[in-house]
């Protein structure tokens, strides 16, 4: 189930691309012991640094303004009311114990979306396979806040796990 993991986050505020940086660089420089262990037992985590590109991607041929980013296995897109957090490991590597990366992967994915909220809510869901596409296209082209996001996600995956063990039954998890 899912060859990504997305995150989605509510906005709360606007960020400059400076501010974006440095709290990414925050994360890398509090979580250096945990980038490293995904960096050596994940699939696709290569080179780990603490460097992210980010960009303003201006509004045009109807899209909206976004900022995007990427950096040590990591993306990131703020859109108007959702801030997406990726990582291009496998979704099971949430759950799955066997390359035994699950709770670094889970505890840099909720520092980085920690940086960028004060509340405890946080979507994540399993890429690649459909289960997050439509809420992916409402939060970039329909301005889809975190209530209408949920609701779509209910509506097309059925009840969210609220552990990550029932991920394995499960291609979401919810936390509000």
């Amino acid at each position: 189930m899912g060859t990504s993991i997305n995150c989605l986050i509510p906005k709360e505020k606007n960020y400059s691309i400076e501010e974006i940086k440095l709290k990414l660089k925050s994360v890398y420089n509090r979580l250096k012991p945990e980038y490293s262990k995904l960096e050596k037992h994940g699939t696709f985590t290569k080179n780990t640094n603490g460097n992210w590109w980010i960009n303003l991607i201006p509004s045009e041929n109807g899209n909206p303004e976004y900022v995007t980013g990427e950096g040590d296995g990591f993306n990131i897109d703020i859109y108007e009311k959702l801030i997406h957090i990726g990582c291009i490991e496998r979704f099971s590597s949430l759950y799955m114990t066997d390359k035994n990366i699950s709770n670094e992967l889970y505890k840099i994915i909720i520092e980085i979306s920690k940086e960028f909220r004060k509340s405890d809510e946080i979507l994540i869901g399993a890429g690649g396979f459909g289960e997050t596409d439509h809420i992916m296209d409402m939060a970039f082209s329909e301005n889809a806040d975190f209530e209408k996001v949920c609701a779509k996600m209910t509506e097309l995956n059925g009840i969210p796990a609220t552990e990550l063990t029932e991920l394995k039954d499960k291609c979401w998890y919810l936390k509000k």
